[in-house]
């Protein structure tokens, strides 16, 4: 049952589903009618090419068993491969990666939650925002991993033109972000996008060297990098908490230039957020580096096929994704450091001496000891 593309699909858009019906439950009348046709107008589109994916890679394999699958495109691949079988298996892998990155959101371009966002916690924008992201790239690594067989090079082309969209378009919009919510929106697109690029890396990986005494699943290549992405949202996660409990007990905090000088007031609250900024800076040991670091080195790993005797050159579009991704990781770098300067040092614009919300402070804290101890370790570990 957990291998079969129906049901991955069918619990994928339940999850989603759920997910926009807690964020809408939260919202006014008015405003709660026109988020749900919002989201509807903006998702139904993308769950029928989801949809149409799934049909066409389960009629070109003769099953919706993924294992089964599987089996029947390794022995579709032996006979001729200009099929209109072997074309339906790669418009339907295009259409279902595509598909699954669109209905999450990952694309900046497409905020299909942006007016729920607006009336919410930024506790519950983030939590909207990190469960279909996260279903989105569990479901992209289970059914890709267990498909890639045939068309390898498309799939994997696909990935790389995705993850260069993701991290060119968050960049560019980290530029111009003025809102807390924004701003820790884009860092968690921007950290999937390093996710799908290393995805990229891995299958061009697992298609030159399959073939070697003990080879390595693209499952799990991939749950090597998994610990780094989950604590970078552990930080988001935490940055979110303190934003909350330092604004329930005044107006909400919206703008970053409303925590100017925030630290003469709030040492220790300070202090944490600074923490959690510095870590998603990505100074040495924490997880945005280590993750940062080793798509930089897959990336500069896939090489170009030479003719016999040449010298093998770095793949020049994977050079290009390379610094595409130096450049966003940079960017993110520069807003964070950004905000620890307004938070540090900048004259404050309001006094903040009233003491903040106990739970969501007490998250906060535990977000920061589970980074740091992470990054500790990693430290030591390096």
């Amino acid at each position: 049952m957990v291998n079969d593309l129906y049901f991955l699909v069918i619990c994928f858009e339940l999850v989603l589903y759920l997910n926009s019906m807690l964020l809408i439950r939260g919202v006014r009348g008015i405003v709660r009618q026109a988020a749900f046709l919002q989201l509807l107008k903006s998702t139904l589109p993308l769950t029928i090419i989801l949809l149409t994916g799934v049909v066409l890679l389960s009629t070109a394999a003769d099953s919706s068993d993924l294992g089964v699958i599987q089996k029947n495109l390794e022995t579709s691949g032996l006979k001729q491969a200009s099929s209109l079988n072997d074309y339906s298996v790669m418009l339907g892998l295009i259409l279902i990666i595509s598909g699954a990155v669109f209905r999450v959101g990952l694309l900046p371009i497409h905020f299909q939650n942006r007016l729920l966002l607006k009336e919410t916690s930024h506790f519950q924008a983030m939590l909207a925002t990190l469960f279909p992201v996260a279903a989105g790239l569990f479901f992209l690594v289970l059914v890709v991993s267990q498909v890639m067989v045939v068309n390898l090079s498309s799939v994997e082309q696909l990935l790389y033109f995705l993850s260069l969209i993701i991290l060119a378009s968050s960049a560019g919009l980290l530029l111009v972000e003025k809102e807390w919510k924004g701003i820790l929106h884009l860092i968690i697109i921007q950290s999937a996008g390093v996710f799908l690029a290393l995805f990229s890396a891995v299958c061009w990986k697992w298609r030159h060297e399959s073939f070697s005494d003990e080879p390595v699943s693209i499952q799990q290549a991939m749950r090597a990098f998994t610990p780094e992405l989950l604590l970078i949202w552990l930080a988001v996660f935490g940055l979110a908490c303190f934003l909350d409990g330092v604004g329930r007990r005044r107006s909400a905090l919206v703008y970053p230039e409303q925590l100017q000088g925030f630290l003469i007031d709030q040492r220790l609250l300070g202090s944490a957020a600074v923490v959690l900024l510095a870590l998603l800076m990505g100074i040495p040991g924490s997880a945005v580096f280590i993750m940062n670091w080793q798509a930089v080195l897959s990336l500069f790993e896939i090489h170009q096929e030479a003719s016999k005797g040449a010298m093998a050159i770095v793949h020049t579009g994977y050079l290009g994704l390379n610094i595409v991704l130096i450049f966003s990781s940079t960017l993110v770098a520069f807003t964070c450091a950004k905000l620890i300067l307004q938070i540090c040092f900048a004259k404050p614009l309001t006094r903040y001496r009233q003491r903040p919300h106990r739970g969501l402070v007490l998250i906060c804290y535990g977000c920061v000891i589970g980074a740091l101890l992470f990054s500790l370790q990693s430290m030591v570990g390096f």
